[in-house]
């Protein structure tokens, strides 16, 4: 990876959050490369030589936002069941906070290839977390032995996209969508944990 220097660092933190804002503000079709050189204070011609088209900068923003949702459940200090909650409730706020932001990128998913790194980017990385997550619930006794963790992992990232789509098309008021979101994650996950760990995720419920 190359290193940054501090003014190069600087740069690229301006515009990727000036992409992020953008995007919550205007959504995808709203992002326009020109406007946002300017917004970002840097020449259009330096945004398109660091990224080479509107996807790849979108990309890249969101490489920086999963980065930002990261270092939040880290900062709980959680294992197990308590760092996977962390990071249900981290992605519903970001979701609730910039709602164009997180349609933008619902839309890039949902019309993608399966090879689009979009893909990888969201439903990957879903994955990898989940799967973490679920090996130290069951290092940590709060999974029950029998459970098949990688279709766990992908019934929970199934049921996490199932219900930004269904905020999309209108079905889930925005109000609702945190207590929406995870509570299907928390229904989800019951039948596969301890008893402990059952009742901690009933109060939620």
């Amino acid at each position: 990876m190359k290193i940054l220097t501090a003014v190069q660092q600087q740069r690229r933190e301006r515009i990727l959050l000036s992409a992020r804002d953008q995007l919550s503000q205007l959504g995808y079709e709203g992002l326009n490369m020109r406007e946002l050189a300017v917004i970002a204070d840097v020449s259009t011609s330096t945004l398109y030589n660091l990224y080479q088209s509107k996807d790849t900068l979108i990309l890249a923003a969101l490489e920086d936002q999963l980065a930002d949702i990261n270092t939040v459940v880290a900062e709980t200090n959680t294992l197990g069941l308590g760092r996977f909650l962390a990071r249900v409730e981290a992605v519903a706020d970001q979701i609730v906070e910039t709602p164009k932001y997180a349609e933008a990128m619902g839309k890039m998913l949902f019309g993608a290839d399966a090879h689009d790194p979009i893909v990888q980017l969201l439903i990957g990385a879903s994955l990898s977390f989940n799967r973490e997550e679920l090996a130290e619930m069951a290092g940590c006794g709060e999974l029950r032995q029998e459970t098949d963790r990688n279709f766990l992992a992908r019934s929970l990232s199934s049921t996490g996209w199932s219900t930004v789509l269904m905020w999309m098309k209108g079905y889930v008021a925005l109000h609702d969508f945190k207590q929406e979101y995870v509570r299907n994650a928390v229904t989800m996950m019951l039948p596969y944990v301890t008893q402990a760990a059952e009742v901690r995720l009933r109060q939620l419920l």
